[in-house]
């Protein structure tokens, strides 16, 4: 079973925003993710970005994923993860 981190009632998630750059631009989550925290957030990117990169293959796509990054409700960058290190962690 995996443990929740304890919260006091009331008190809300933070919230993360995923977005992912590729040769045309960035496309900015709007809508965010209620998480526990960072380590939940990299998580999510980690996947979405997995999704993307098997159908930028799949596709051949002339732009594939460059990077997700992660960033906290005030729009400051937590962290970003570039596409070739999500394809590093998979050959693991």
């Amino acid at each position: 079973m995996q443990r929740i981190p304890y919260r006091k009632k009331g008190t809300a998630m933070p919230k993360f925003y995923i977005s992912f750059e590729n040769a045309n631009g960035i496309a900015h989550d709007d809508i965010g993710q209620d998480l526990p925290g960072l380590e939940e957030a990299k998580a999510a990117a980690l996947a979405s970005a997995r999704e993307i990169l098997a159908d930028n293959i799949k596709a051949n796509a002339p732009t594939p994923l460059l990077a997700v990054m992660i960033a906290n409700g005030d729009g400051q960058e937590l962290m970003t993860i570039p596409a070739r290190d999500v394809l590093a962690q998979l050959l693991k």
